[in-house]
């Protein structure tokens, strides 16, 4: 007993505070895995900087005439490639093209990916990526299908190689790939997993499960409510040297994979419970109560949301994590900031477009120290917005 007390003495990491006392980041191992312990306050570490400053470079707005010109009427996702150059999907309503190639200064350099239901045309992408050999990737994941374009724009081949809800390509080739699994709809609660794939979709493994995705195919021969109207969080990201996923069933606890898919660490955090509010709940039962009577009884609420919303990664490997508190400003969201070794290190307000019943989404992405975010205008029009992220000490 005395010897195991020892060990984990000598496992906690001691930091410095900017005030000069000492705040404990505990450090321990579980099942082989280092597990970092952090504090409700960010610690200031040597030689790191601590203090974010997001400085606004510009904005491409659908409002302005001159952009919906070019066809860009509304943002759906949006991905950024090596250049800078900023790739928007727009949603598919109607005929048309919905992809379009900007630079930077706003200058459209390709429209591309045509809507409809023939050779080279698509039905209904939700998502863009930019791989980083310049392709273009449209995902329809409610088809399965993913088309592919080259840099220009031009169609390449489109396939349909497995079942996916979401796919994020890795540097060295391969993929990660969330998926829900549906194969016995009999069960009350449907897994949801996150995979790594080989660069021809081949299974390498499995990282994770989550089993609290509610099967509303069968909410008629469940007696009581069991469809959590905050969702839970379940959600994987990719930056240059690793993959990080969150499970909200844990708490406040993201693990850490290298790009191979091997644990590298797992990252927790104690935080302050956000209660949900009653204009969420009215306004997410609102349409279910007036359309499907029935299946709202299915549908309750936690008394506070979960540990934290959504996370995207920078190049650096730091952690940006969207929790439920209240930013600085009207739309904005308090984000954790973690570096590359999962210690807990500053904050900052952020407005990023954000789903709160939708687990894990918001559209945002870091390239080359500038932050890219969609926001919604109080007159309902998207932009997006670049900002320049001015780390100091």
């Amino acid at each position: 007993m005395k010897i195991r007390r020892i060990l984990s003495f000598m496992m906690a990491v001691l930091c410095w505070d900017c005030t000069g006392s000492r705040s404990a980041v505990e450090k321990t191992t579980e099942n082989g895995i280092e597990v970092v312990i952090n504090g409700t306050k960010p610690v200031l570490l040597e030689g790191e900087p601590s203090k974010l400053t997001l400085e606004k470079t510009w904005i491409i707005d659908t409002e302005d005439d001159a952009v919906a010109a070019l066809g860009i009427t509304d943002i759906q996702d949006f991905d950024i490639d090596n250049e800078g150059n900023i790739v928007i999907l727009r949603p598919p309503t109607g005929r048309g093209r919905c992809i379009y190639k900007l630079s930077p200064k706003g200058k459209l350099l390709a429209a591309f990916g045509q809507l409809g239901q023939g050779p080279n045309e698509m039905e209904y992408p939700n998502a863009v990526v930019v791989r980083d050999n310049g392709e273009i990737w449209a995902l329809d994941s409610p088809k399965n299908k993913i088309y592919i374009f080259n840099e220009d724009g031009r169609p390449i081949s489109e396939k349909s190689p497995i079942k996916f809800d979401t796919i994020t390509p890795l540097g060295n080739g391969k993929f990660l790939v969330l998926r829900l699994d549906a194969t016995d709809l009999t069960k009350k609660f449907l897994p949801q997993v996150i995979e790594l794939y080989d660069s021809q979709f081949h299974l390498l493994k499995e990282l994770d499960r989550s089993m609290s995705y509610a099967n509303r195919t069968i909410y008629e021969r469940i007696p009581e409510s069991y469809v959590n109207g905050i969702q839970f969080i379940f959600t994987g990201k990719v930056s240059r040297e690793c993959i990080s996923i969150g499970n909200s069933e844990r708490g406040y606890e993201i693990s850490v994979f290298d790009i191979e898919g091997r644990p590298v660490r797992k990252i927790r955090k104690k935080f302050s419970s956000v209660p949900v509010t009653e204009e969420y709940k009215n306004k997410y039962l609102k349409n279910y109560l007036e359309f499907m009577p029935e299946y709202a009884k299915k549908i309750y609420f936690p008394k506070n949301w979960h540990a934290f919303h959504a996370f995207l990664p920078d190049e650096d490997g730091r952690l940006f994590v969207m929790t439920y508190e209240p930013g600085n400003a009207p739309g904005e969201y308090i984000y954790d900031i973690f570096n590359r070794e999962g210690i807990f290190i500053a904050r900052t307000s952020i407005n990023a477009l954000h789903r709160l019943d939708v687990g894990g989404y918001v559209l945002a992405r870091i390239r080359s120290d500038v932050l890219y975010v969609v926001q919604e205008k109080p007159s309902g029009f998207k932009q997006i917005c670049a900002y320049k992220m001015i780390w100091q000490y």
